[in-house]
């Protein structure tokens, strides 16, 4: 397995790939992401972002940015034909190490109440959730909030 930067043109010349894990995604209930939003332009977002690779086939990915002078954790997304080969600690492992030598100190992100699993998740690894619900999604989905020093983080990925 390989985690490899997500470039803009590695994003474009694999765009249908990469969306193609989109039904992963809509399993939640969330939208699916379509080329434009794949390559909508943000902060950082072509410094942070991160692929997986696994033998040759791309399986996952993670779109980052900054946002409030603080890494943003926009998307994460495994094929669930792959989970539990720890692609989805390996992209975020990467992500955090590109955040720190970006010198951005905390990492930030929504995580929708109904998705368990990506709770459970996000716990384990030790982030740290906000007890108080976020009801600013635009659609309008109830999320915990995350906001999490990333050092402290790094040491439970054992990076």
């Amino acid at each position: 397995m390989k985690i490899l930067l997500l470039s803009k043109n590695f994003a474009v010349k694999n765009a249908e790939e990469i969306l193609s894990l989109e039904y992963n995604w809509t399993e939640i209930g969330d939208k699916p992401w379509n080329i434009d939003n794949l390559l909508y332009e943000l902060p950082m977002k072509w410094e942070l972002s991160q692929i997986a690779l696994h033998d040759k086939k791309i399986v996952g990915y993670l779109v980052g940015s900054v946002k409030d002078n603080a890494a943003f954790l926009n998307k994460i997304v495994v094929d669930k034909n792959v989970r539990g080969l720890g692609i989805g600690k390996k992209l975020i492992a990467s992500f955090l190490k590109k955040c720190l030598e970006k010198n951005l100190q905390r990492v930030t992100f929504r995580v929708r109440i109904d998705n368990t699993s990506a709770i459970v998740f996000y716990d384990k690894l030790g982030f740290k959730k906000s007890q108080e619900i976020d009801k600013t999604r635009t659609d309008g989905v109830e999320s915990y909030f995350y906001d999490t020093i990333i050092s402290g983080v790094f040491k439970i990925l054992n990076c």
